[in-house]
């Protein structure tokens, strides 16, 4: 005992940390100085199934003293409905412990049923980062009417579902952001607004990253998977027609969903880097004739003060389409582009829009249309676009070598008269391969003296 009562602070907190809830609450009575060091729990953790241990688990949580912390609390389970009053109380009796981080990914093991969070989650004074999943309902009806979240920062969210009131004034997800001061950081996973009831609108003057991310794309409503269609009529009324982003304080978006009809209000002053992944239906693919079915212009616009761009075939297409509308971009310097093998048919006319840009990504391999004696597909142009276009720094991130890929970066290096530096990931599976790789890389002709050429090998694709 006293060779572990000497010990720093901080290395009986570890060894607390291997202590279960019961374990830590009956070590605080051999020592006083445990009393104030045992008292503040770091992790609380349950993964499995409530048929193994919780019980246990819960008897632990419940057993500690009053003057306990609990700093990160962790519950992962699939139960059945009549489980929830034992995981109710559990989760009253932790935030009202300090919780800092809550993290709760739940299900209900029987077809048709929705776990509801207790009002106390949404009153925590003290939680820094909230992570909720998976198909919970949050409805503005079973929010309490003093719901706030202080010193929320991180709201992660896994196809949780928002619900509002029918004239669409109350919305559970509206207010969320609005009684969270503080919070920078929203990620939502497996999104299906459609499902949702609310306001359509993600306002928050705090926020500084924002993530979503689709759940499947494919159309609700022709997918025969059951469990997507039922759940209770609510969750198809809203027509998802209109969103609006009002958050001046963004810095960063990650953005992967199906294109609404509109955006009505477009509030993005301090955006540095955006991520596009955006289609108009199930299939994937601009139309021409999308474009008097829907309007992306206000989010298009509301991008000028981007720096970092990083866009999928899609978006690529939604820039081309609305070409003649698109603003130029002068604060763009670098581009991150996954055409994912399809035709580069739009790249040459988006590119242009972007004058300043010194940085050019390539996710995918270099395109190049499949035929005897073609090397260039026609959609490319020769690669003319390039000759204007300022870029300092290029980078290939699949690269195998190929006479056609070698064909385009003759084009790249012999066009790009501001190039300073060519970064290739190359896939080769011996020395022979990267040598001669190596090699023809470095014997194509360049338009800058300054141009220099780096290679990186991977033996596995990617």
């Amino acid at each position: 005992m006293d060779r572990i009562s000497n010990l720093p602070d901080e290395i009986i907190h570890h060894i607390g940390s291997f202590l279960s809830a019961k374990e830590a609450a009956f070590a605080t009575v051999l020592s006083k100085r445990w009393r104030t060091l045992f008292n503040i729990i770091p992790k609380l953790d349950f993964n499995g199934s409530l048929k193994r241990g919780f019980k246990d688990f819960v008897d632990g949580v419940l057993a500690l003293p009053v003057s306990s912390r609990v700093r990160t609390f962790s519950l992962k389970c699939i139960h059945a409905p009549q489980d929830e009053d034992l995981i109710n109380r559990c989760l009253r009796h932790v935030v009202n412990r300090g919780v800092l981080v809550l993290e709760l990914h739940i299900r209900v093991a029987r077809k048709g049923h929705s776990y509801l969070l207790p009002c106390d989650v949404f009153t925590c004074k003290t939680v820094s980062t909230m992570k909720l999943g998976s198909g919970f309902v949050i409805d503005h009806l079973l929010l309490p009417a003093d719901v706030s979240l202080p010193s929320l920062k991180s709201l992660f969210l896994d196809s949780v579902r928002f619900f509002g009131s029918d004239d669409g004034r109350c919305c559970s997800f509206t207010t969320l952001l609005s009684q969270s001061p503080l919070l920078e950081e929203l990620v939502m996973e497996d999104m299906e607004w459609e499902r949702w009831k609310w306001c359509s609108t993600v306002s928050s003057t705090t926020l500084q990253r924002l993530t979503i991310q689709r759940r499947e794309w494919e159309s609700f409503d022709e997918t025969d998977d059951e469990e997507n269609i039922r759940l209770d009529s609510r969750c198809l009324t809203h027509d998802f027609d209109y969103i609006s982003f009002d958050t001046p304080a963004l810095t960063y978006l990650e953005y992967s969903d199906y294109v609404p009809k509109e955006y009505l209000i477009v509030n993005l002053g301090s955006l540095v880097e955006a991520n596009l992944n955006l289609c108009v239906d199930e299939h994937g693919v601009w139309q021409n004739q999308h474009a008097n079915t829907f309007n992306p212009m206000t989010l298009i616009n509301g991008l000028k003060n981007v720096e970092i761009l990083n866009l999928t075939i899609e978006a690529v297409e939604m820039f081309y389409v609305f070409n003649e509308s698109t603003p130029m971009f002068e604060k763009v310097s670098q581009i991150t582009i996954d055409l994912s093998n399809s035709c580069w048919f739009s790249l040459p006319t988006v590119i242009k829009k972007f004058p300043n840009l010194k940085t050019l990504i390539i996710e995918d391999s270099l395109h190049y249309r499949f035929g005897e004696g073609v090397l260039v597909c026609e959609c490319v142009s020769e690669y003319s676009f390039l000759l204007s276009c300022p870029v300092e720094v290029l980078k290939i991130n699949k690269y195998n070598g190929y006479v056609n890929e070698l064909e385009q970066m003759k084009h790249f290096l012999g066009k790009l008269s501001c190039l300073e530096l060519v970064e290739v990931r190359a896939q080769a599976t011996s020395s022979e391969e990267k040598l001669q790789i190596m090699a023809d890389l470095l014997m194509l002709p360049r338009a800058s003296s300054k141009c220099k050429i780096q290679v990186k090998f991977f033996q596995n694709s990617y």
